[in-house]
């Protein structure tokens, strides 16, 4: 195992990444030796550490994942996350996915202050790369730079000092993109939509934030140059130099939109609760007001803080909404989607504080015990998403918070109960 380990490591490896390589393996072949540990949870400790040296063990690992390495032509590395391989070449960057027919990436043109813009890519950037962070240094004032990591991309800029220029103009960088896939600037312009032929986003440049060297806050908006253009506008006037300007590029960034199942308003939450399994995202909004059941039902404001789950599947590398779930009897503030769990074609919702005193699988409902609490099972077959179990606990008493944790693995269900107020101990007690 050891042997394995060093040869897939990068020759660029440092010393004392190679200790700590070393360190692991013989860690690693402790295990093989000791049959009887058994590690089922990348959280688990393994026995012989110390709890802060396994998560610095673990955070080695996954910054060596997301590092950069020097590649034919340039640099390279991969996001798992994002399922991206990206390569740059001294004047831009392009990613392809793992799934998917698709290539993106950006080039700089451009940069400056109103009608004096200086023009970059003539020549090869001076590139340096340092673990997860890659940058290009374009002249003595500007300085292009990508971190890798969990989260997608990030992409940004260090201006040095204000180019030459008007006072009363903005800065101003001009990018060009690569690839297949069309940008769009989104409606409230701090963001690009990069779509595929289809009209489907495939990819979202945002989070777009600029500060200057007081660490204020620059107002900044993209806007479209041409087809396959993009220019970012930084209103620098009053600011002090340098400034950080820093979106990032990510395949999806999930919100309700006008043509999908469900609503979006103040207060509704959504993101309070989220699970993954596969191809498949369920986001809980526990604020939403709607007074529908079942599925993709035509939403209302008739019950606030009832509840909600939503659907997104991935096909390719396109994500899309699927379904919006409510349970099969709502009262306002149940706060249905605090908690979800996915696990294949089964989907667990909390709803915290349902209201209802009954008992045991799929009993009707009453209000007579304010705050108890539910948890509700939903299934897929064919694409199509159906309830198909009410669960209520075996005792059921006001405040017990029954859903306000969940989870599923194959054909078991846990519910967590965090309001319960029984002294006793053990199991079924």
């Amino acid at each position: 195992m050891l042997g394995k380990l060093i040869q897939i490591m990068p020759l660029t490896i440092s010393p004392r990444a190679l200790t700590l390589l070393i360190f692991v393996a013989t860690v690693l072949l402790g295990f093989a030796e000791e049959k009887s540990q058994q590690i089922t949870s990348p959280d688990q400790v393994p026995e012989g550490l110390q709890k802060s040296d396994w998560a610095s063990i673990r955070a080695a690992h996954t910054a060596w994942k997301h590092s950069f390495q020097a590649a034919e032509n340039g640099w390279m590395a991969r996001n798992q996350g994002q399922q991206w391989t990206m390569k740059f070449d001294g004047r831009g960057f392009l990613a392809t996915p793992r799934d998917g027919d698709w290539t993106w990436g950006l080039e700089l043109r451009n940069y400056g202050v109103g009608a004096s813009q200086r023009s970059v890519g003539k020549k090869a950037a001076s590139v340096k790369a340092e673990g997860q962070r890659l940058s290009y240094q374009w002249d003595e004032n500007l300085q292009e730079w990508w971190v890798n990591d969990a989260r997608g991309l990030e992409h940004g800029y260090t201006v040095g000092k204000r180019p030459s220029g008007e006072q009363s103009t903005n800065l101003e960088l001009t990018m060009a993109t690569r690839g297949t896939l069309k940008p769009v600037v989104s409606a409230d312009h701090l963001g690009v939509l990069f779509q595929d032929g289809s009209g489907v986003t495939v990819l979202n440049y945002n989070g777009l934030k600029v500060w200057d060297a007081d660490g204020r806050e620059l107002a900044s908006h993209f806007e479209a140059e041409g087809q396959m253009a993009v220019r970012l506008i930084v209103e620098d006037t009053s600011a002090r130099y340098p400034l950080t300007i820093d979106p990032i590029a990510q395949q999806a960034y999930i919100k309700i939109t006008a043509e999908s199942a469900g609503t979006v308003n103040a207060g509704d939450y959504f993101g309070t609760s989220v699970a993954v399994s596969g191809d498949t995202v369920v986001v809980g909004a526990d604020g939403e007001a709607s007074s529908t059941t079942g599925i993709n039902s035509t939403p209302n404001e008739l019950a606030s803080g009832a509840g909600a789950a939503y659907v997104f599947v991935r096909s390719g590398s396109a994500w899309s909404q699927q379904a919006y779930l409510k349970a099969s009897q709502v009262t306002a503030f149940d706060f249905f989607g605090i908690s979800v769990a996915v696990n294949g074609d089964t989907i667990v919702v909390g709803a915290k504080a349902e209201d209802s005193r009954t008992t045991g699988i799929n009993s009707t409902p009453n209000e007579l015990a304010s705050g108890a609490g539910a948890a509700y099972v939903f299934v897929r077959n064919g694409g199509m998403w159906s309830q198909q179990a009410y669960l209520k606990a075996s005792q059921v008493s006001a405040s017990d918070g029954f859903g306000s944790s969940v989870a599923v693995s194959g054909d078991t269900v846990v519910v967590g109960a965090d309001g319960e107020a029984s002294s006793t101990t053990g199991i079924n007690s």
